[in-house]
């Protein structure tokens, strides 16, 4: 018996995954506080003229869509003054005229380190200076970053493939639900060294979980580690109130499949080299886009809170979204039309069109609440594509992968994953040249991609890939109906 047959017998997603999928992603829901506190941390407020100013005279707040904006920038200090809406680093170190990049730079620093630390950032409420922050950002980035994957990965090995697109989507609820939990945060605390206290001291406790979450039993298999991963399954059996079907039970010795695949296993052959390099691209983009959308909501009008708040909320619909359509396959309308290839196409398609709408639609001021408003709708439908993309393309990656370059396939996707989110917050920059050129780039992008992941497999019903040999029988026909049956039942 493989993997996934023993999983079917003892339970392909029962009280063992529940409990797992619930562990990792309370793991995930508190590193996700660091991911983009930058949004808060380094925002940047109105500004007023000081009292008493002879050279500065103008009455009231001063808002990025004021002509008189940069007019700062010709006075000494003493002549303004920000308001006291919030605090950021963007006040601390006036990071204004010119020095802007480094607040997006300090975002960018901590996905250019991402690979388990998150508590590394709450030193930063300490630091007095501007290059000690921005360090500090870099090495909580490098011990933050490779878990999400890791998580990911680690999630799905333990469900059976009719599960796998509901384990690995169920992960991301916990990262949206932390993006909404964190602008009710920011919103409550406007002081940036209490907030990123708050953000930081949960992490301390999530050592515990190291005893409680086991190795992959996928894992143990093609390490020819058979008695170890009997053990895994004996557990999962054991919560999940079924039996290990003993007799027919046999881990068998791949010679293939213990030997582990390394990164040149990814390019060794033209059909791996064309397939993992559109599956670069496409992380890169997804990525991009996706923390793009999500940090510019601040150059879209409005509150700055209610926006991130609703970009971020509109993942879990889009994630349920994505759950139905990458897994149903019922004849109804376009019965080829469902499946994760398709679902990646779409999403990133929709995204790139929604973009060019924000991107073309000209940027209001604050009292011109239609304008906000159309620009705010379609970034949000961006984000739902943009995330069911994101969504898809996780599960996608790891079906493509085999077990034997799983690990080091997804790290070398988180690569591109994190050079694509270090990018954002400049191509979010870009703003300050012209507020179009930020979403059409984008647009681009995601387009591109996604035309491109048309040449890549369908692995919808197709058996886990385990060894390199696998992969050449991926043109074969897809297992029969029950291998992977839909999410949901339906009348049609």
């Amino acid at each position: 018996m493989d993997t996934d047959e023993i999983l079917e017998d003892i339970g392909s997603f029962g009280f063992f995954q529940s409990e797992i999928s619930l562990f990792l992603g309370i793991i995930i829901f508190v590193l996700t506080f660091q991911t983009v506190s930058m949004v808060f941390i380094g925002a940047e407020p109105t500004w007023r003229c000081a009292a008493n100013s002879s050279t500065c005279t103008r009455n009231g707040t001063i808002t990025a869509d004021d002509d008189f904006y940069k007019a700062r920038c010709n006075m000494s200090a003493e002549d303004w003054e920000f308001t006291t809406e919030f605090t950021s680093i963007v006040t601390e170190w006036k990071l204004i005229c010119g020095k802007e990049y480094y607040a997006s730079l300090s975002q960018s620093m901590l996905f250019l380190g991402w690979i388990p630390g998150a508590f590394i950032i709450g030193t930063l409420s300490f630091v007095p200076v501007l290059w000690l922050f921005l360090t500090f950002r870099g090495i909580a980035g490098f011990f933050q970053g490779g878990v999400y994957i890791t998580l990911y990965v680690l999630t799905t090995e333990f469900v059976g493939p009719k599960h796998r697109s509901f384990a690995g989507t169920l992960v991301w609820i916990f990262y949206t639900s932390s993006l909404m939990v964190l602008s009710g945060l920011a919103y409550g605390i406007r002081e940036w060294r209490t907030l990123s206290i708050v953000l930081s001291a949960p992490a301390f406790p999530l050592l515990i979980f190291w005893w409680w979450v086991p190795e992959s039993c996928r894992w143990l298999i093609v390490h020819n580690k058979a008695d170890e991963a009997e053990k895994v399954f004996l557990s999962i059996a054991a919560l999940n109130k079924t039996q290990l079907p003993g007799d027919k039970l046999m881990l068998e010795h791949n010679e293939e499949a213990v030997k582990e695949g390394g990164i040149l296993d990814l390019v060794r052959t033209r059909k791996q080299l064309f397939k993992t390099l559109i599956l670069w691209f496409a992380w890169f983009s997804n990525s991009m886009v996706y923390y793009g959308v999500l940090l510019s909501v601040g150059v879209l009008g409005g509150s700055l809170y209610l926006n991130f708040f609703l970009t971020s909320a509109i993942d879990i619909p889009s994630n349920f979204f994505v759950i139905w359509f990458m897994s149903w396959k019922k004849s109804f309308l376009c019965h080829n039309f469902y499946g994760r290839k398709r679902a990646l196409i779409l999403g990133m398609s929709l995204a790139a069109i929604f973009c060019v709408i924000v991107s073309v639609s000209p940027p209001a001021s604050d009292s011109d609440k239609g304008a906000i408003a159309v620009r705010i709708i379609f970034a949000v439908l961006g984000k739902f594509c943009i995330n069911a993309s994101f969504s898809t393309i996780y599960v996608f990656s790891t079906e493509l992968l085999p077990t034997v370059i799983r690990n080091v396939g997804m790290g070398s996707m988180a690569v591109f994953d994190q050079t694509g989110a270090s990018i954002a917050p400049f191509v979010v920059l870009l703003d300050k040249t012209h507020p179009v050129i930020p979403f059409a780039v984008m647009s681009g992008f995601a387009f591109v991609a996604g035309w491109l992941c048309g040449i890549l497999p369908e692995t919808l019903g197709r058996p886990t890939l385990e060894t390199l040999d696998d992969t050449s029988d991926e043109s074969a026909p897809h297992k029969p109906d029950g291998i992977e049956e839909p999410l949901y039942t339906s009348s049609l």
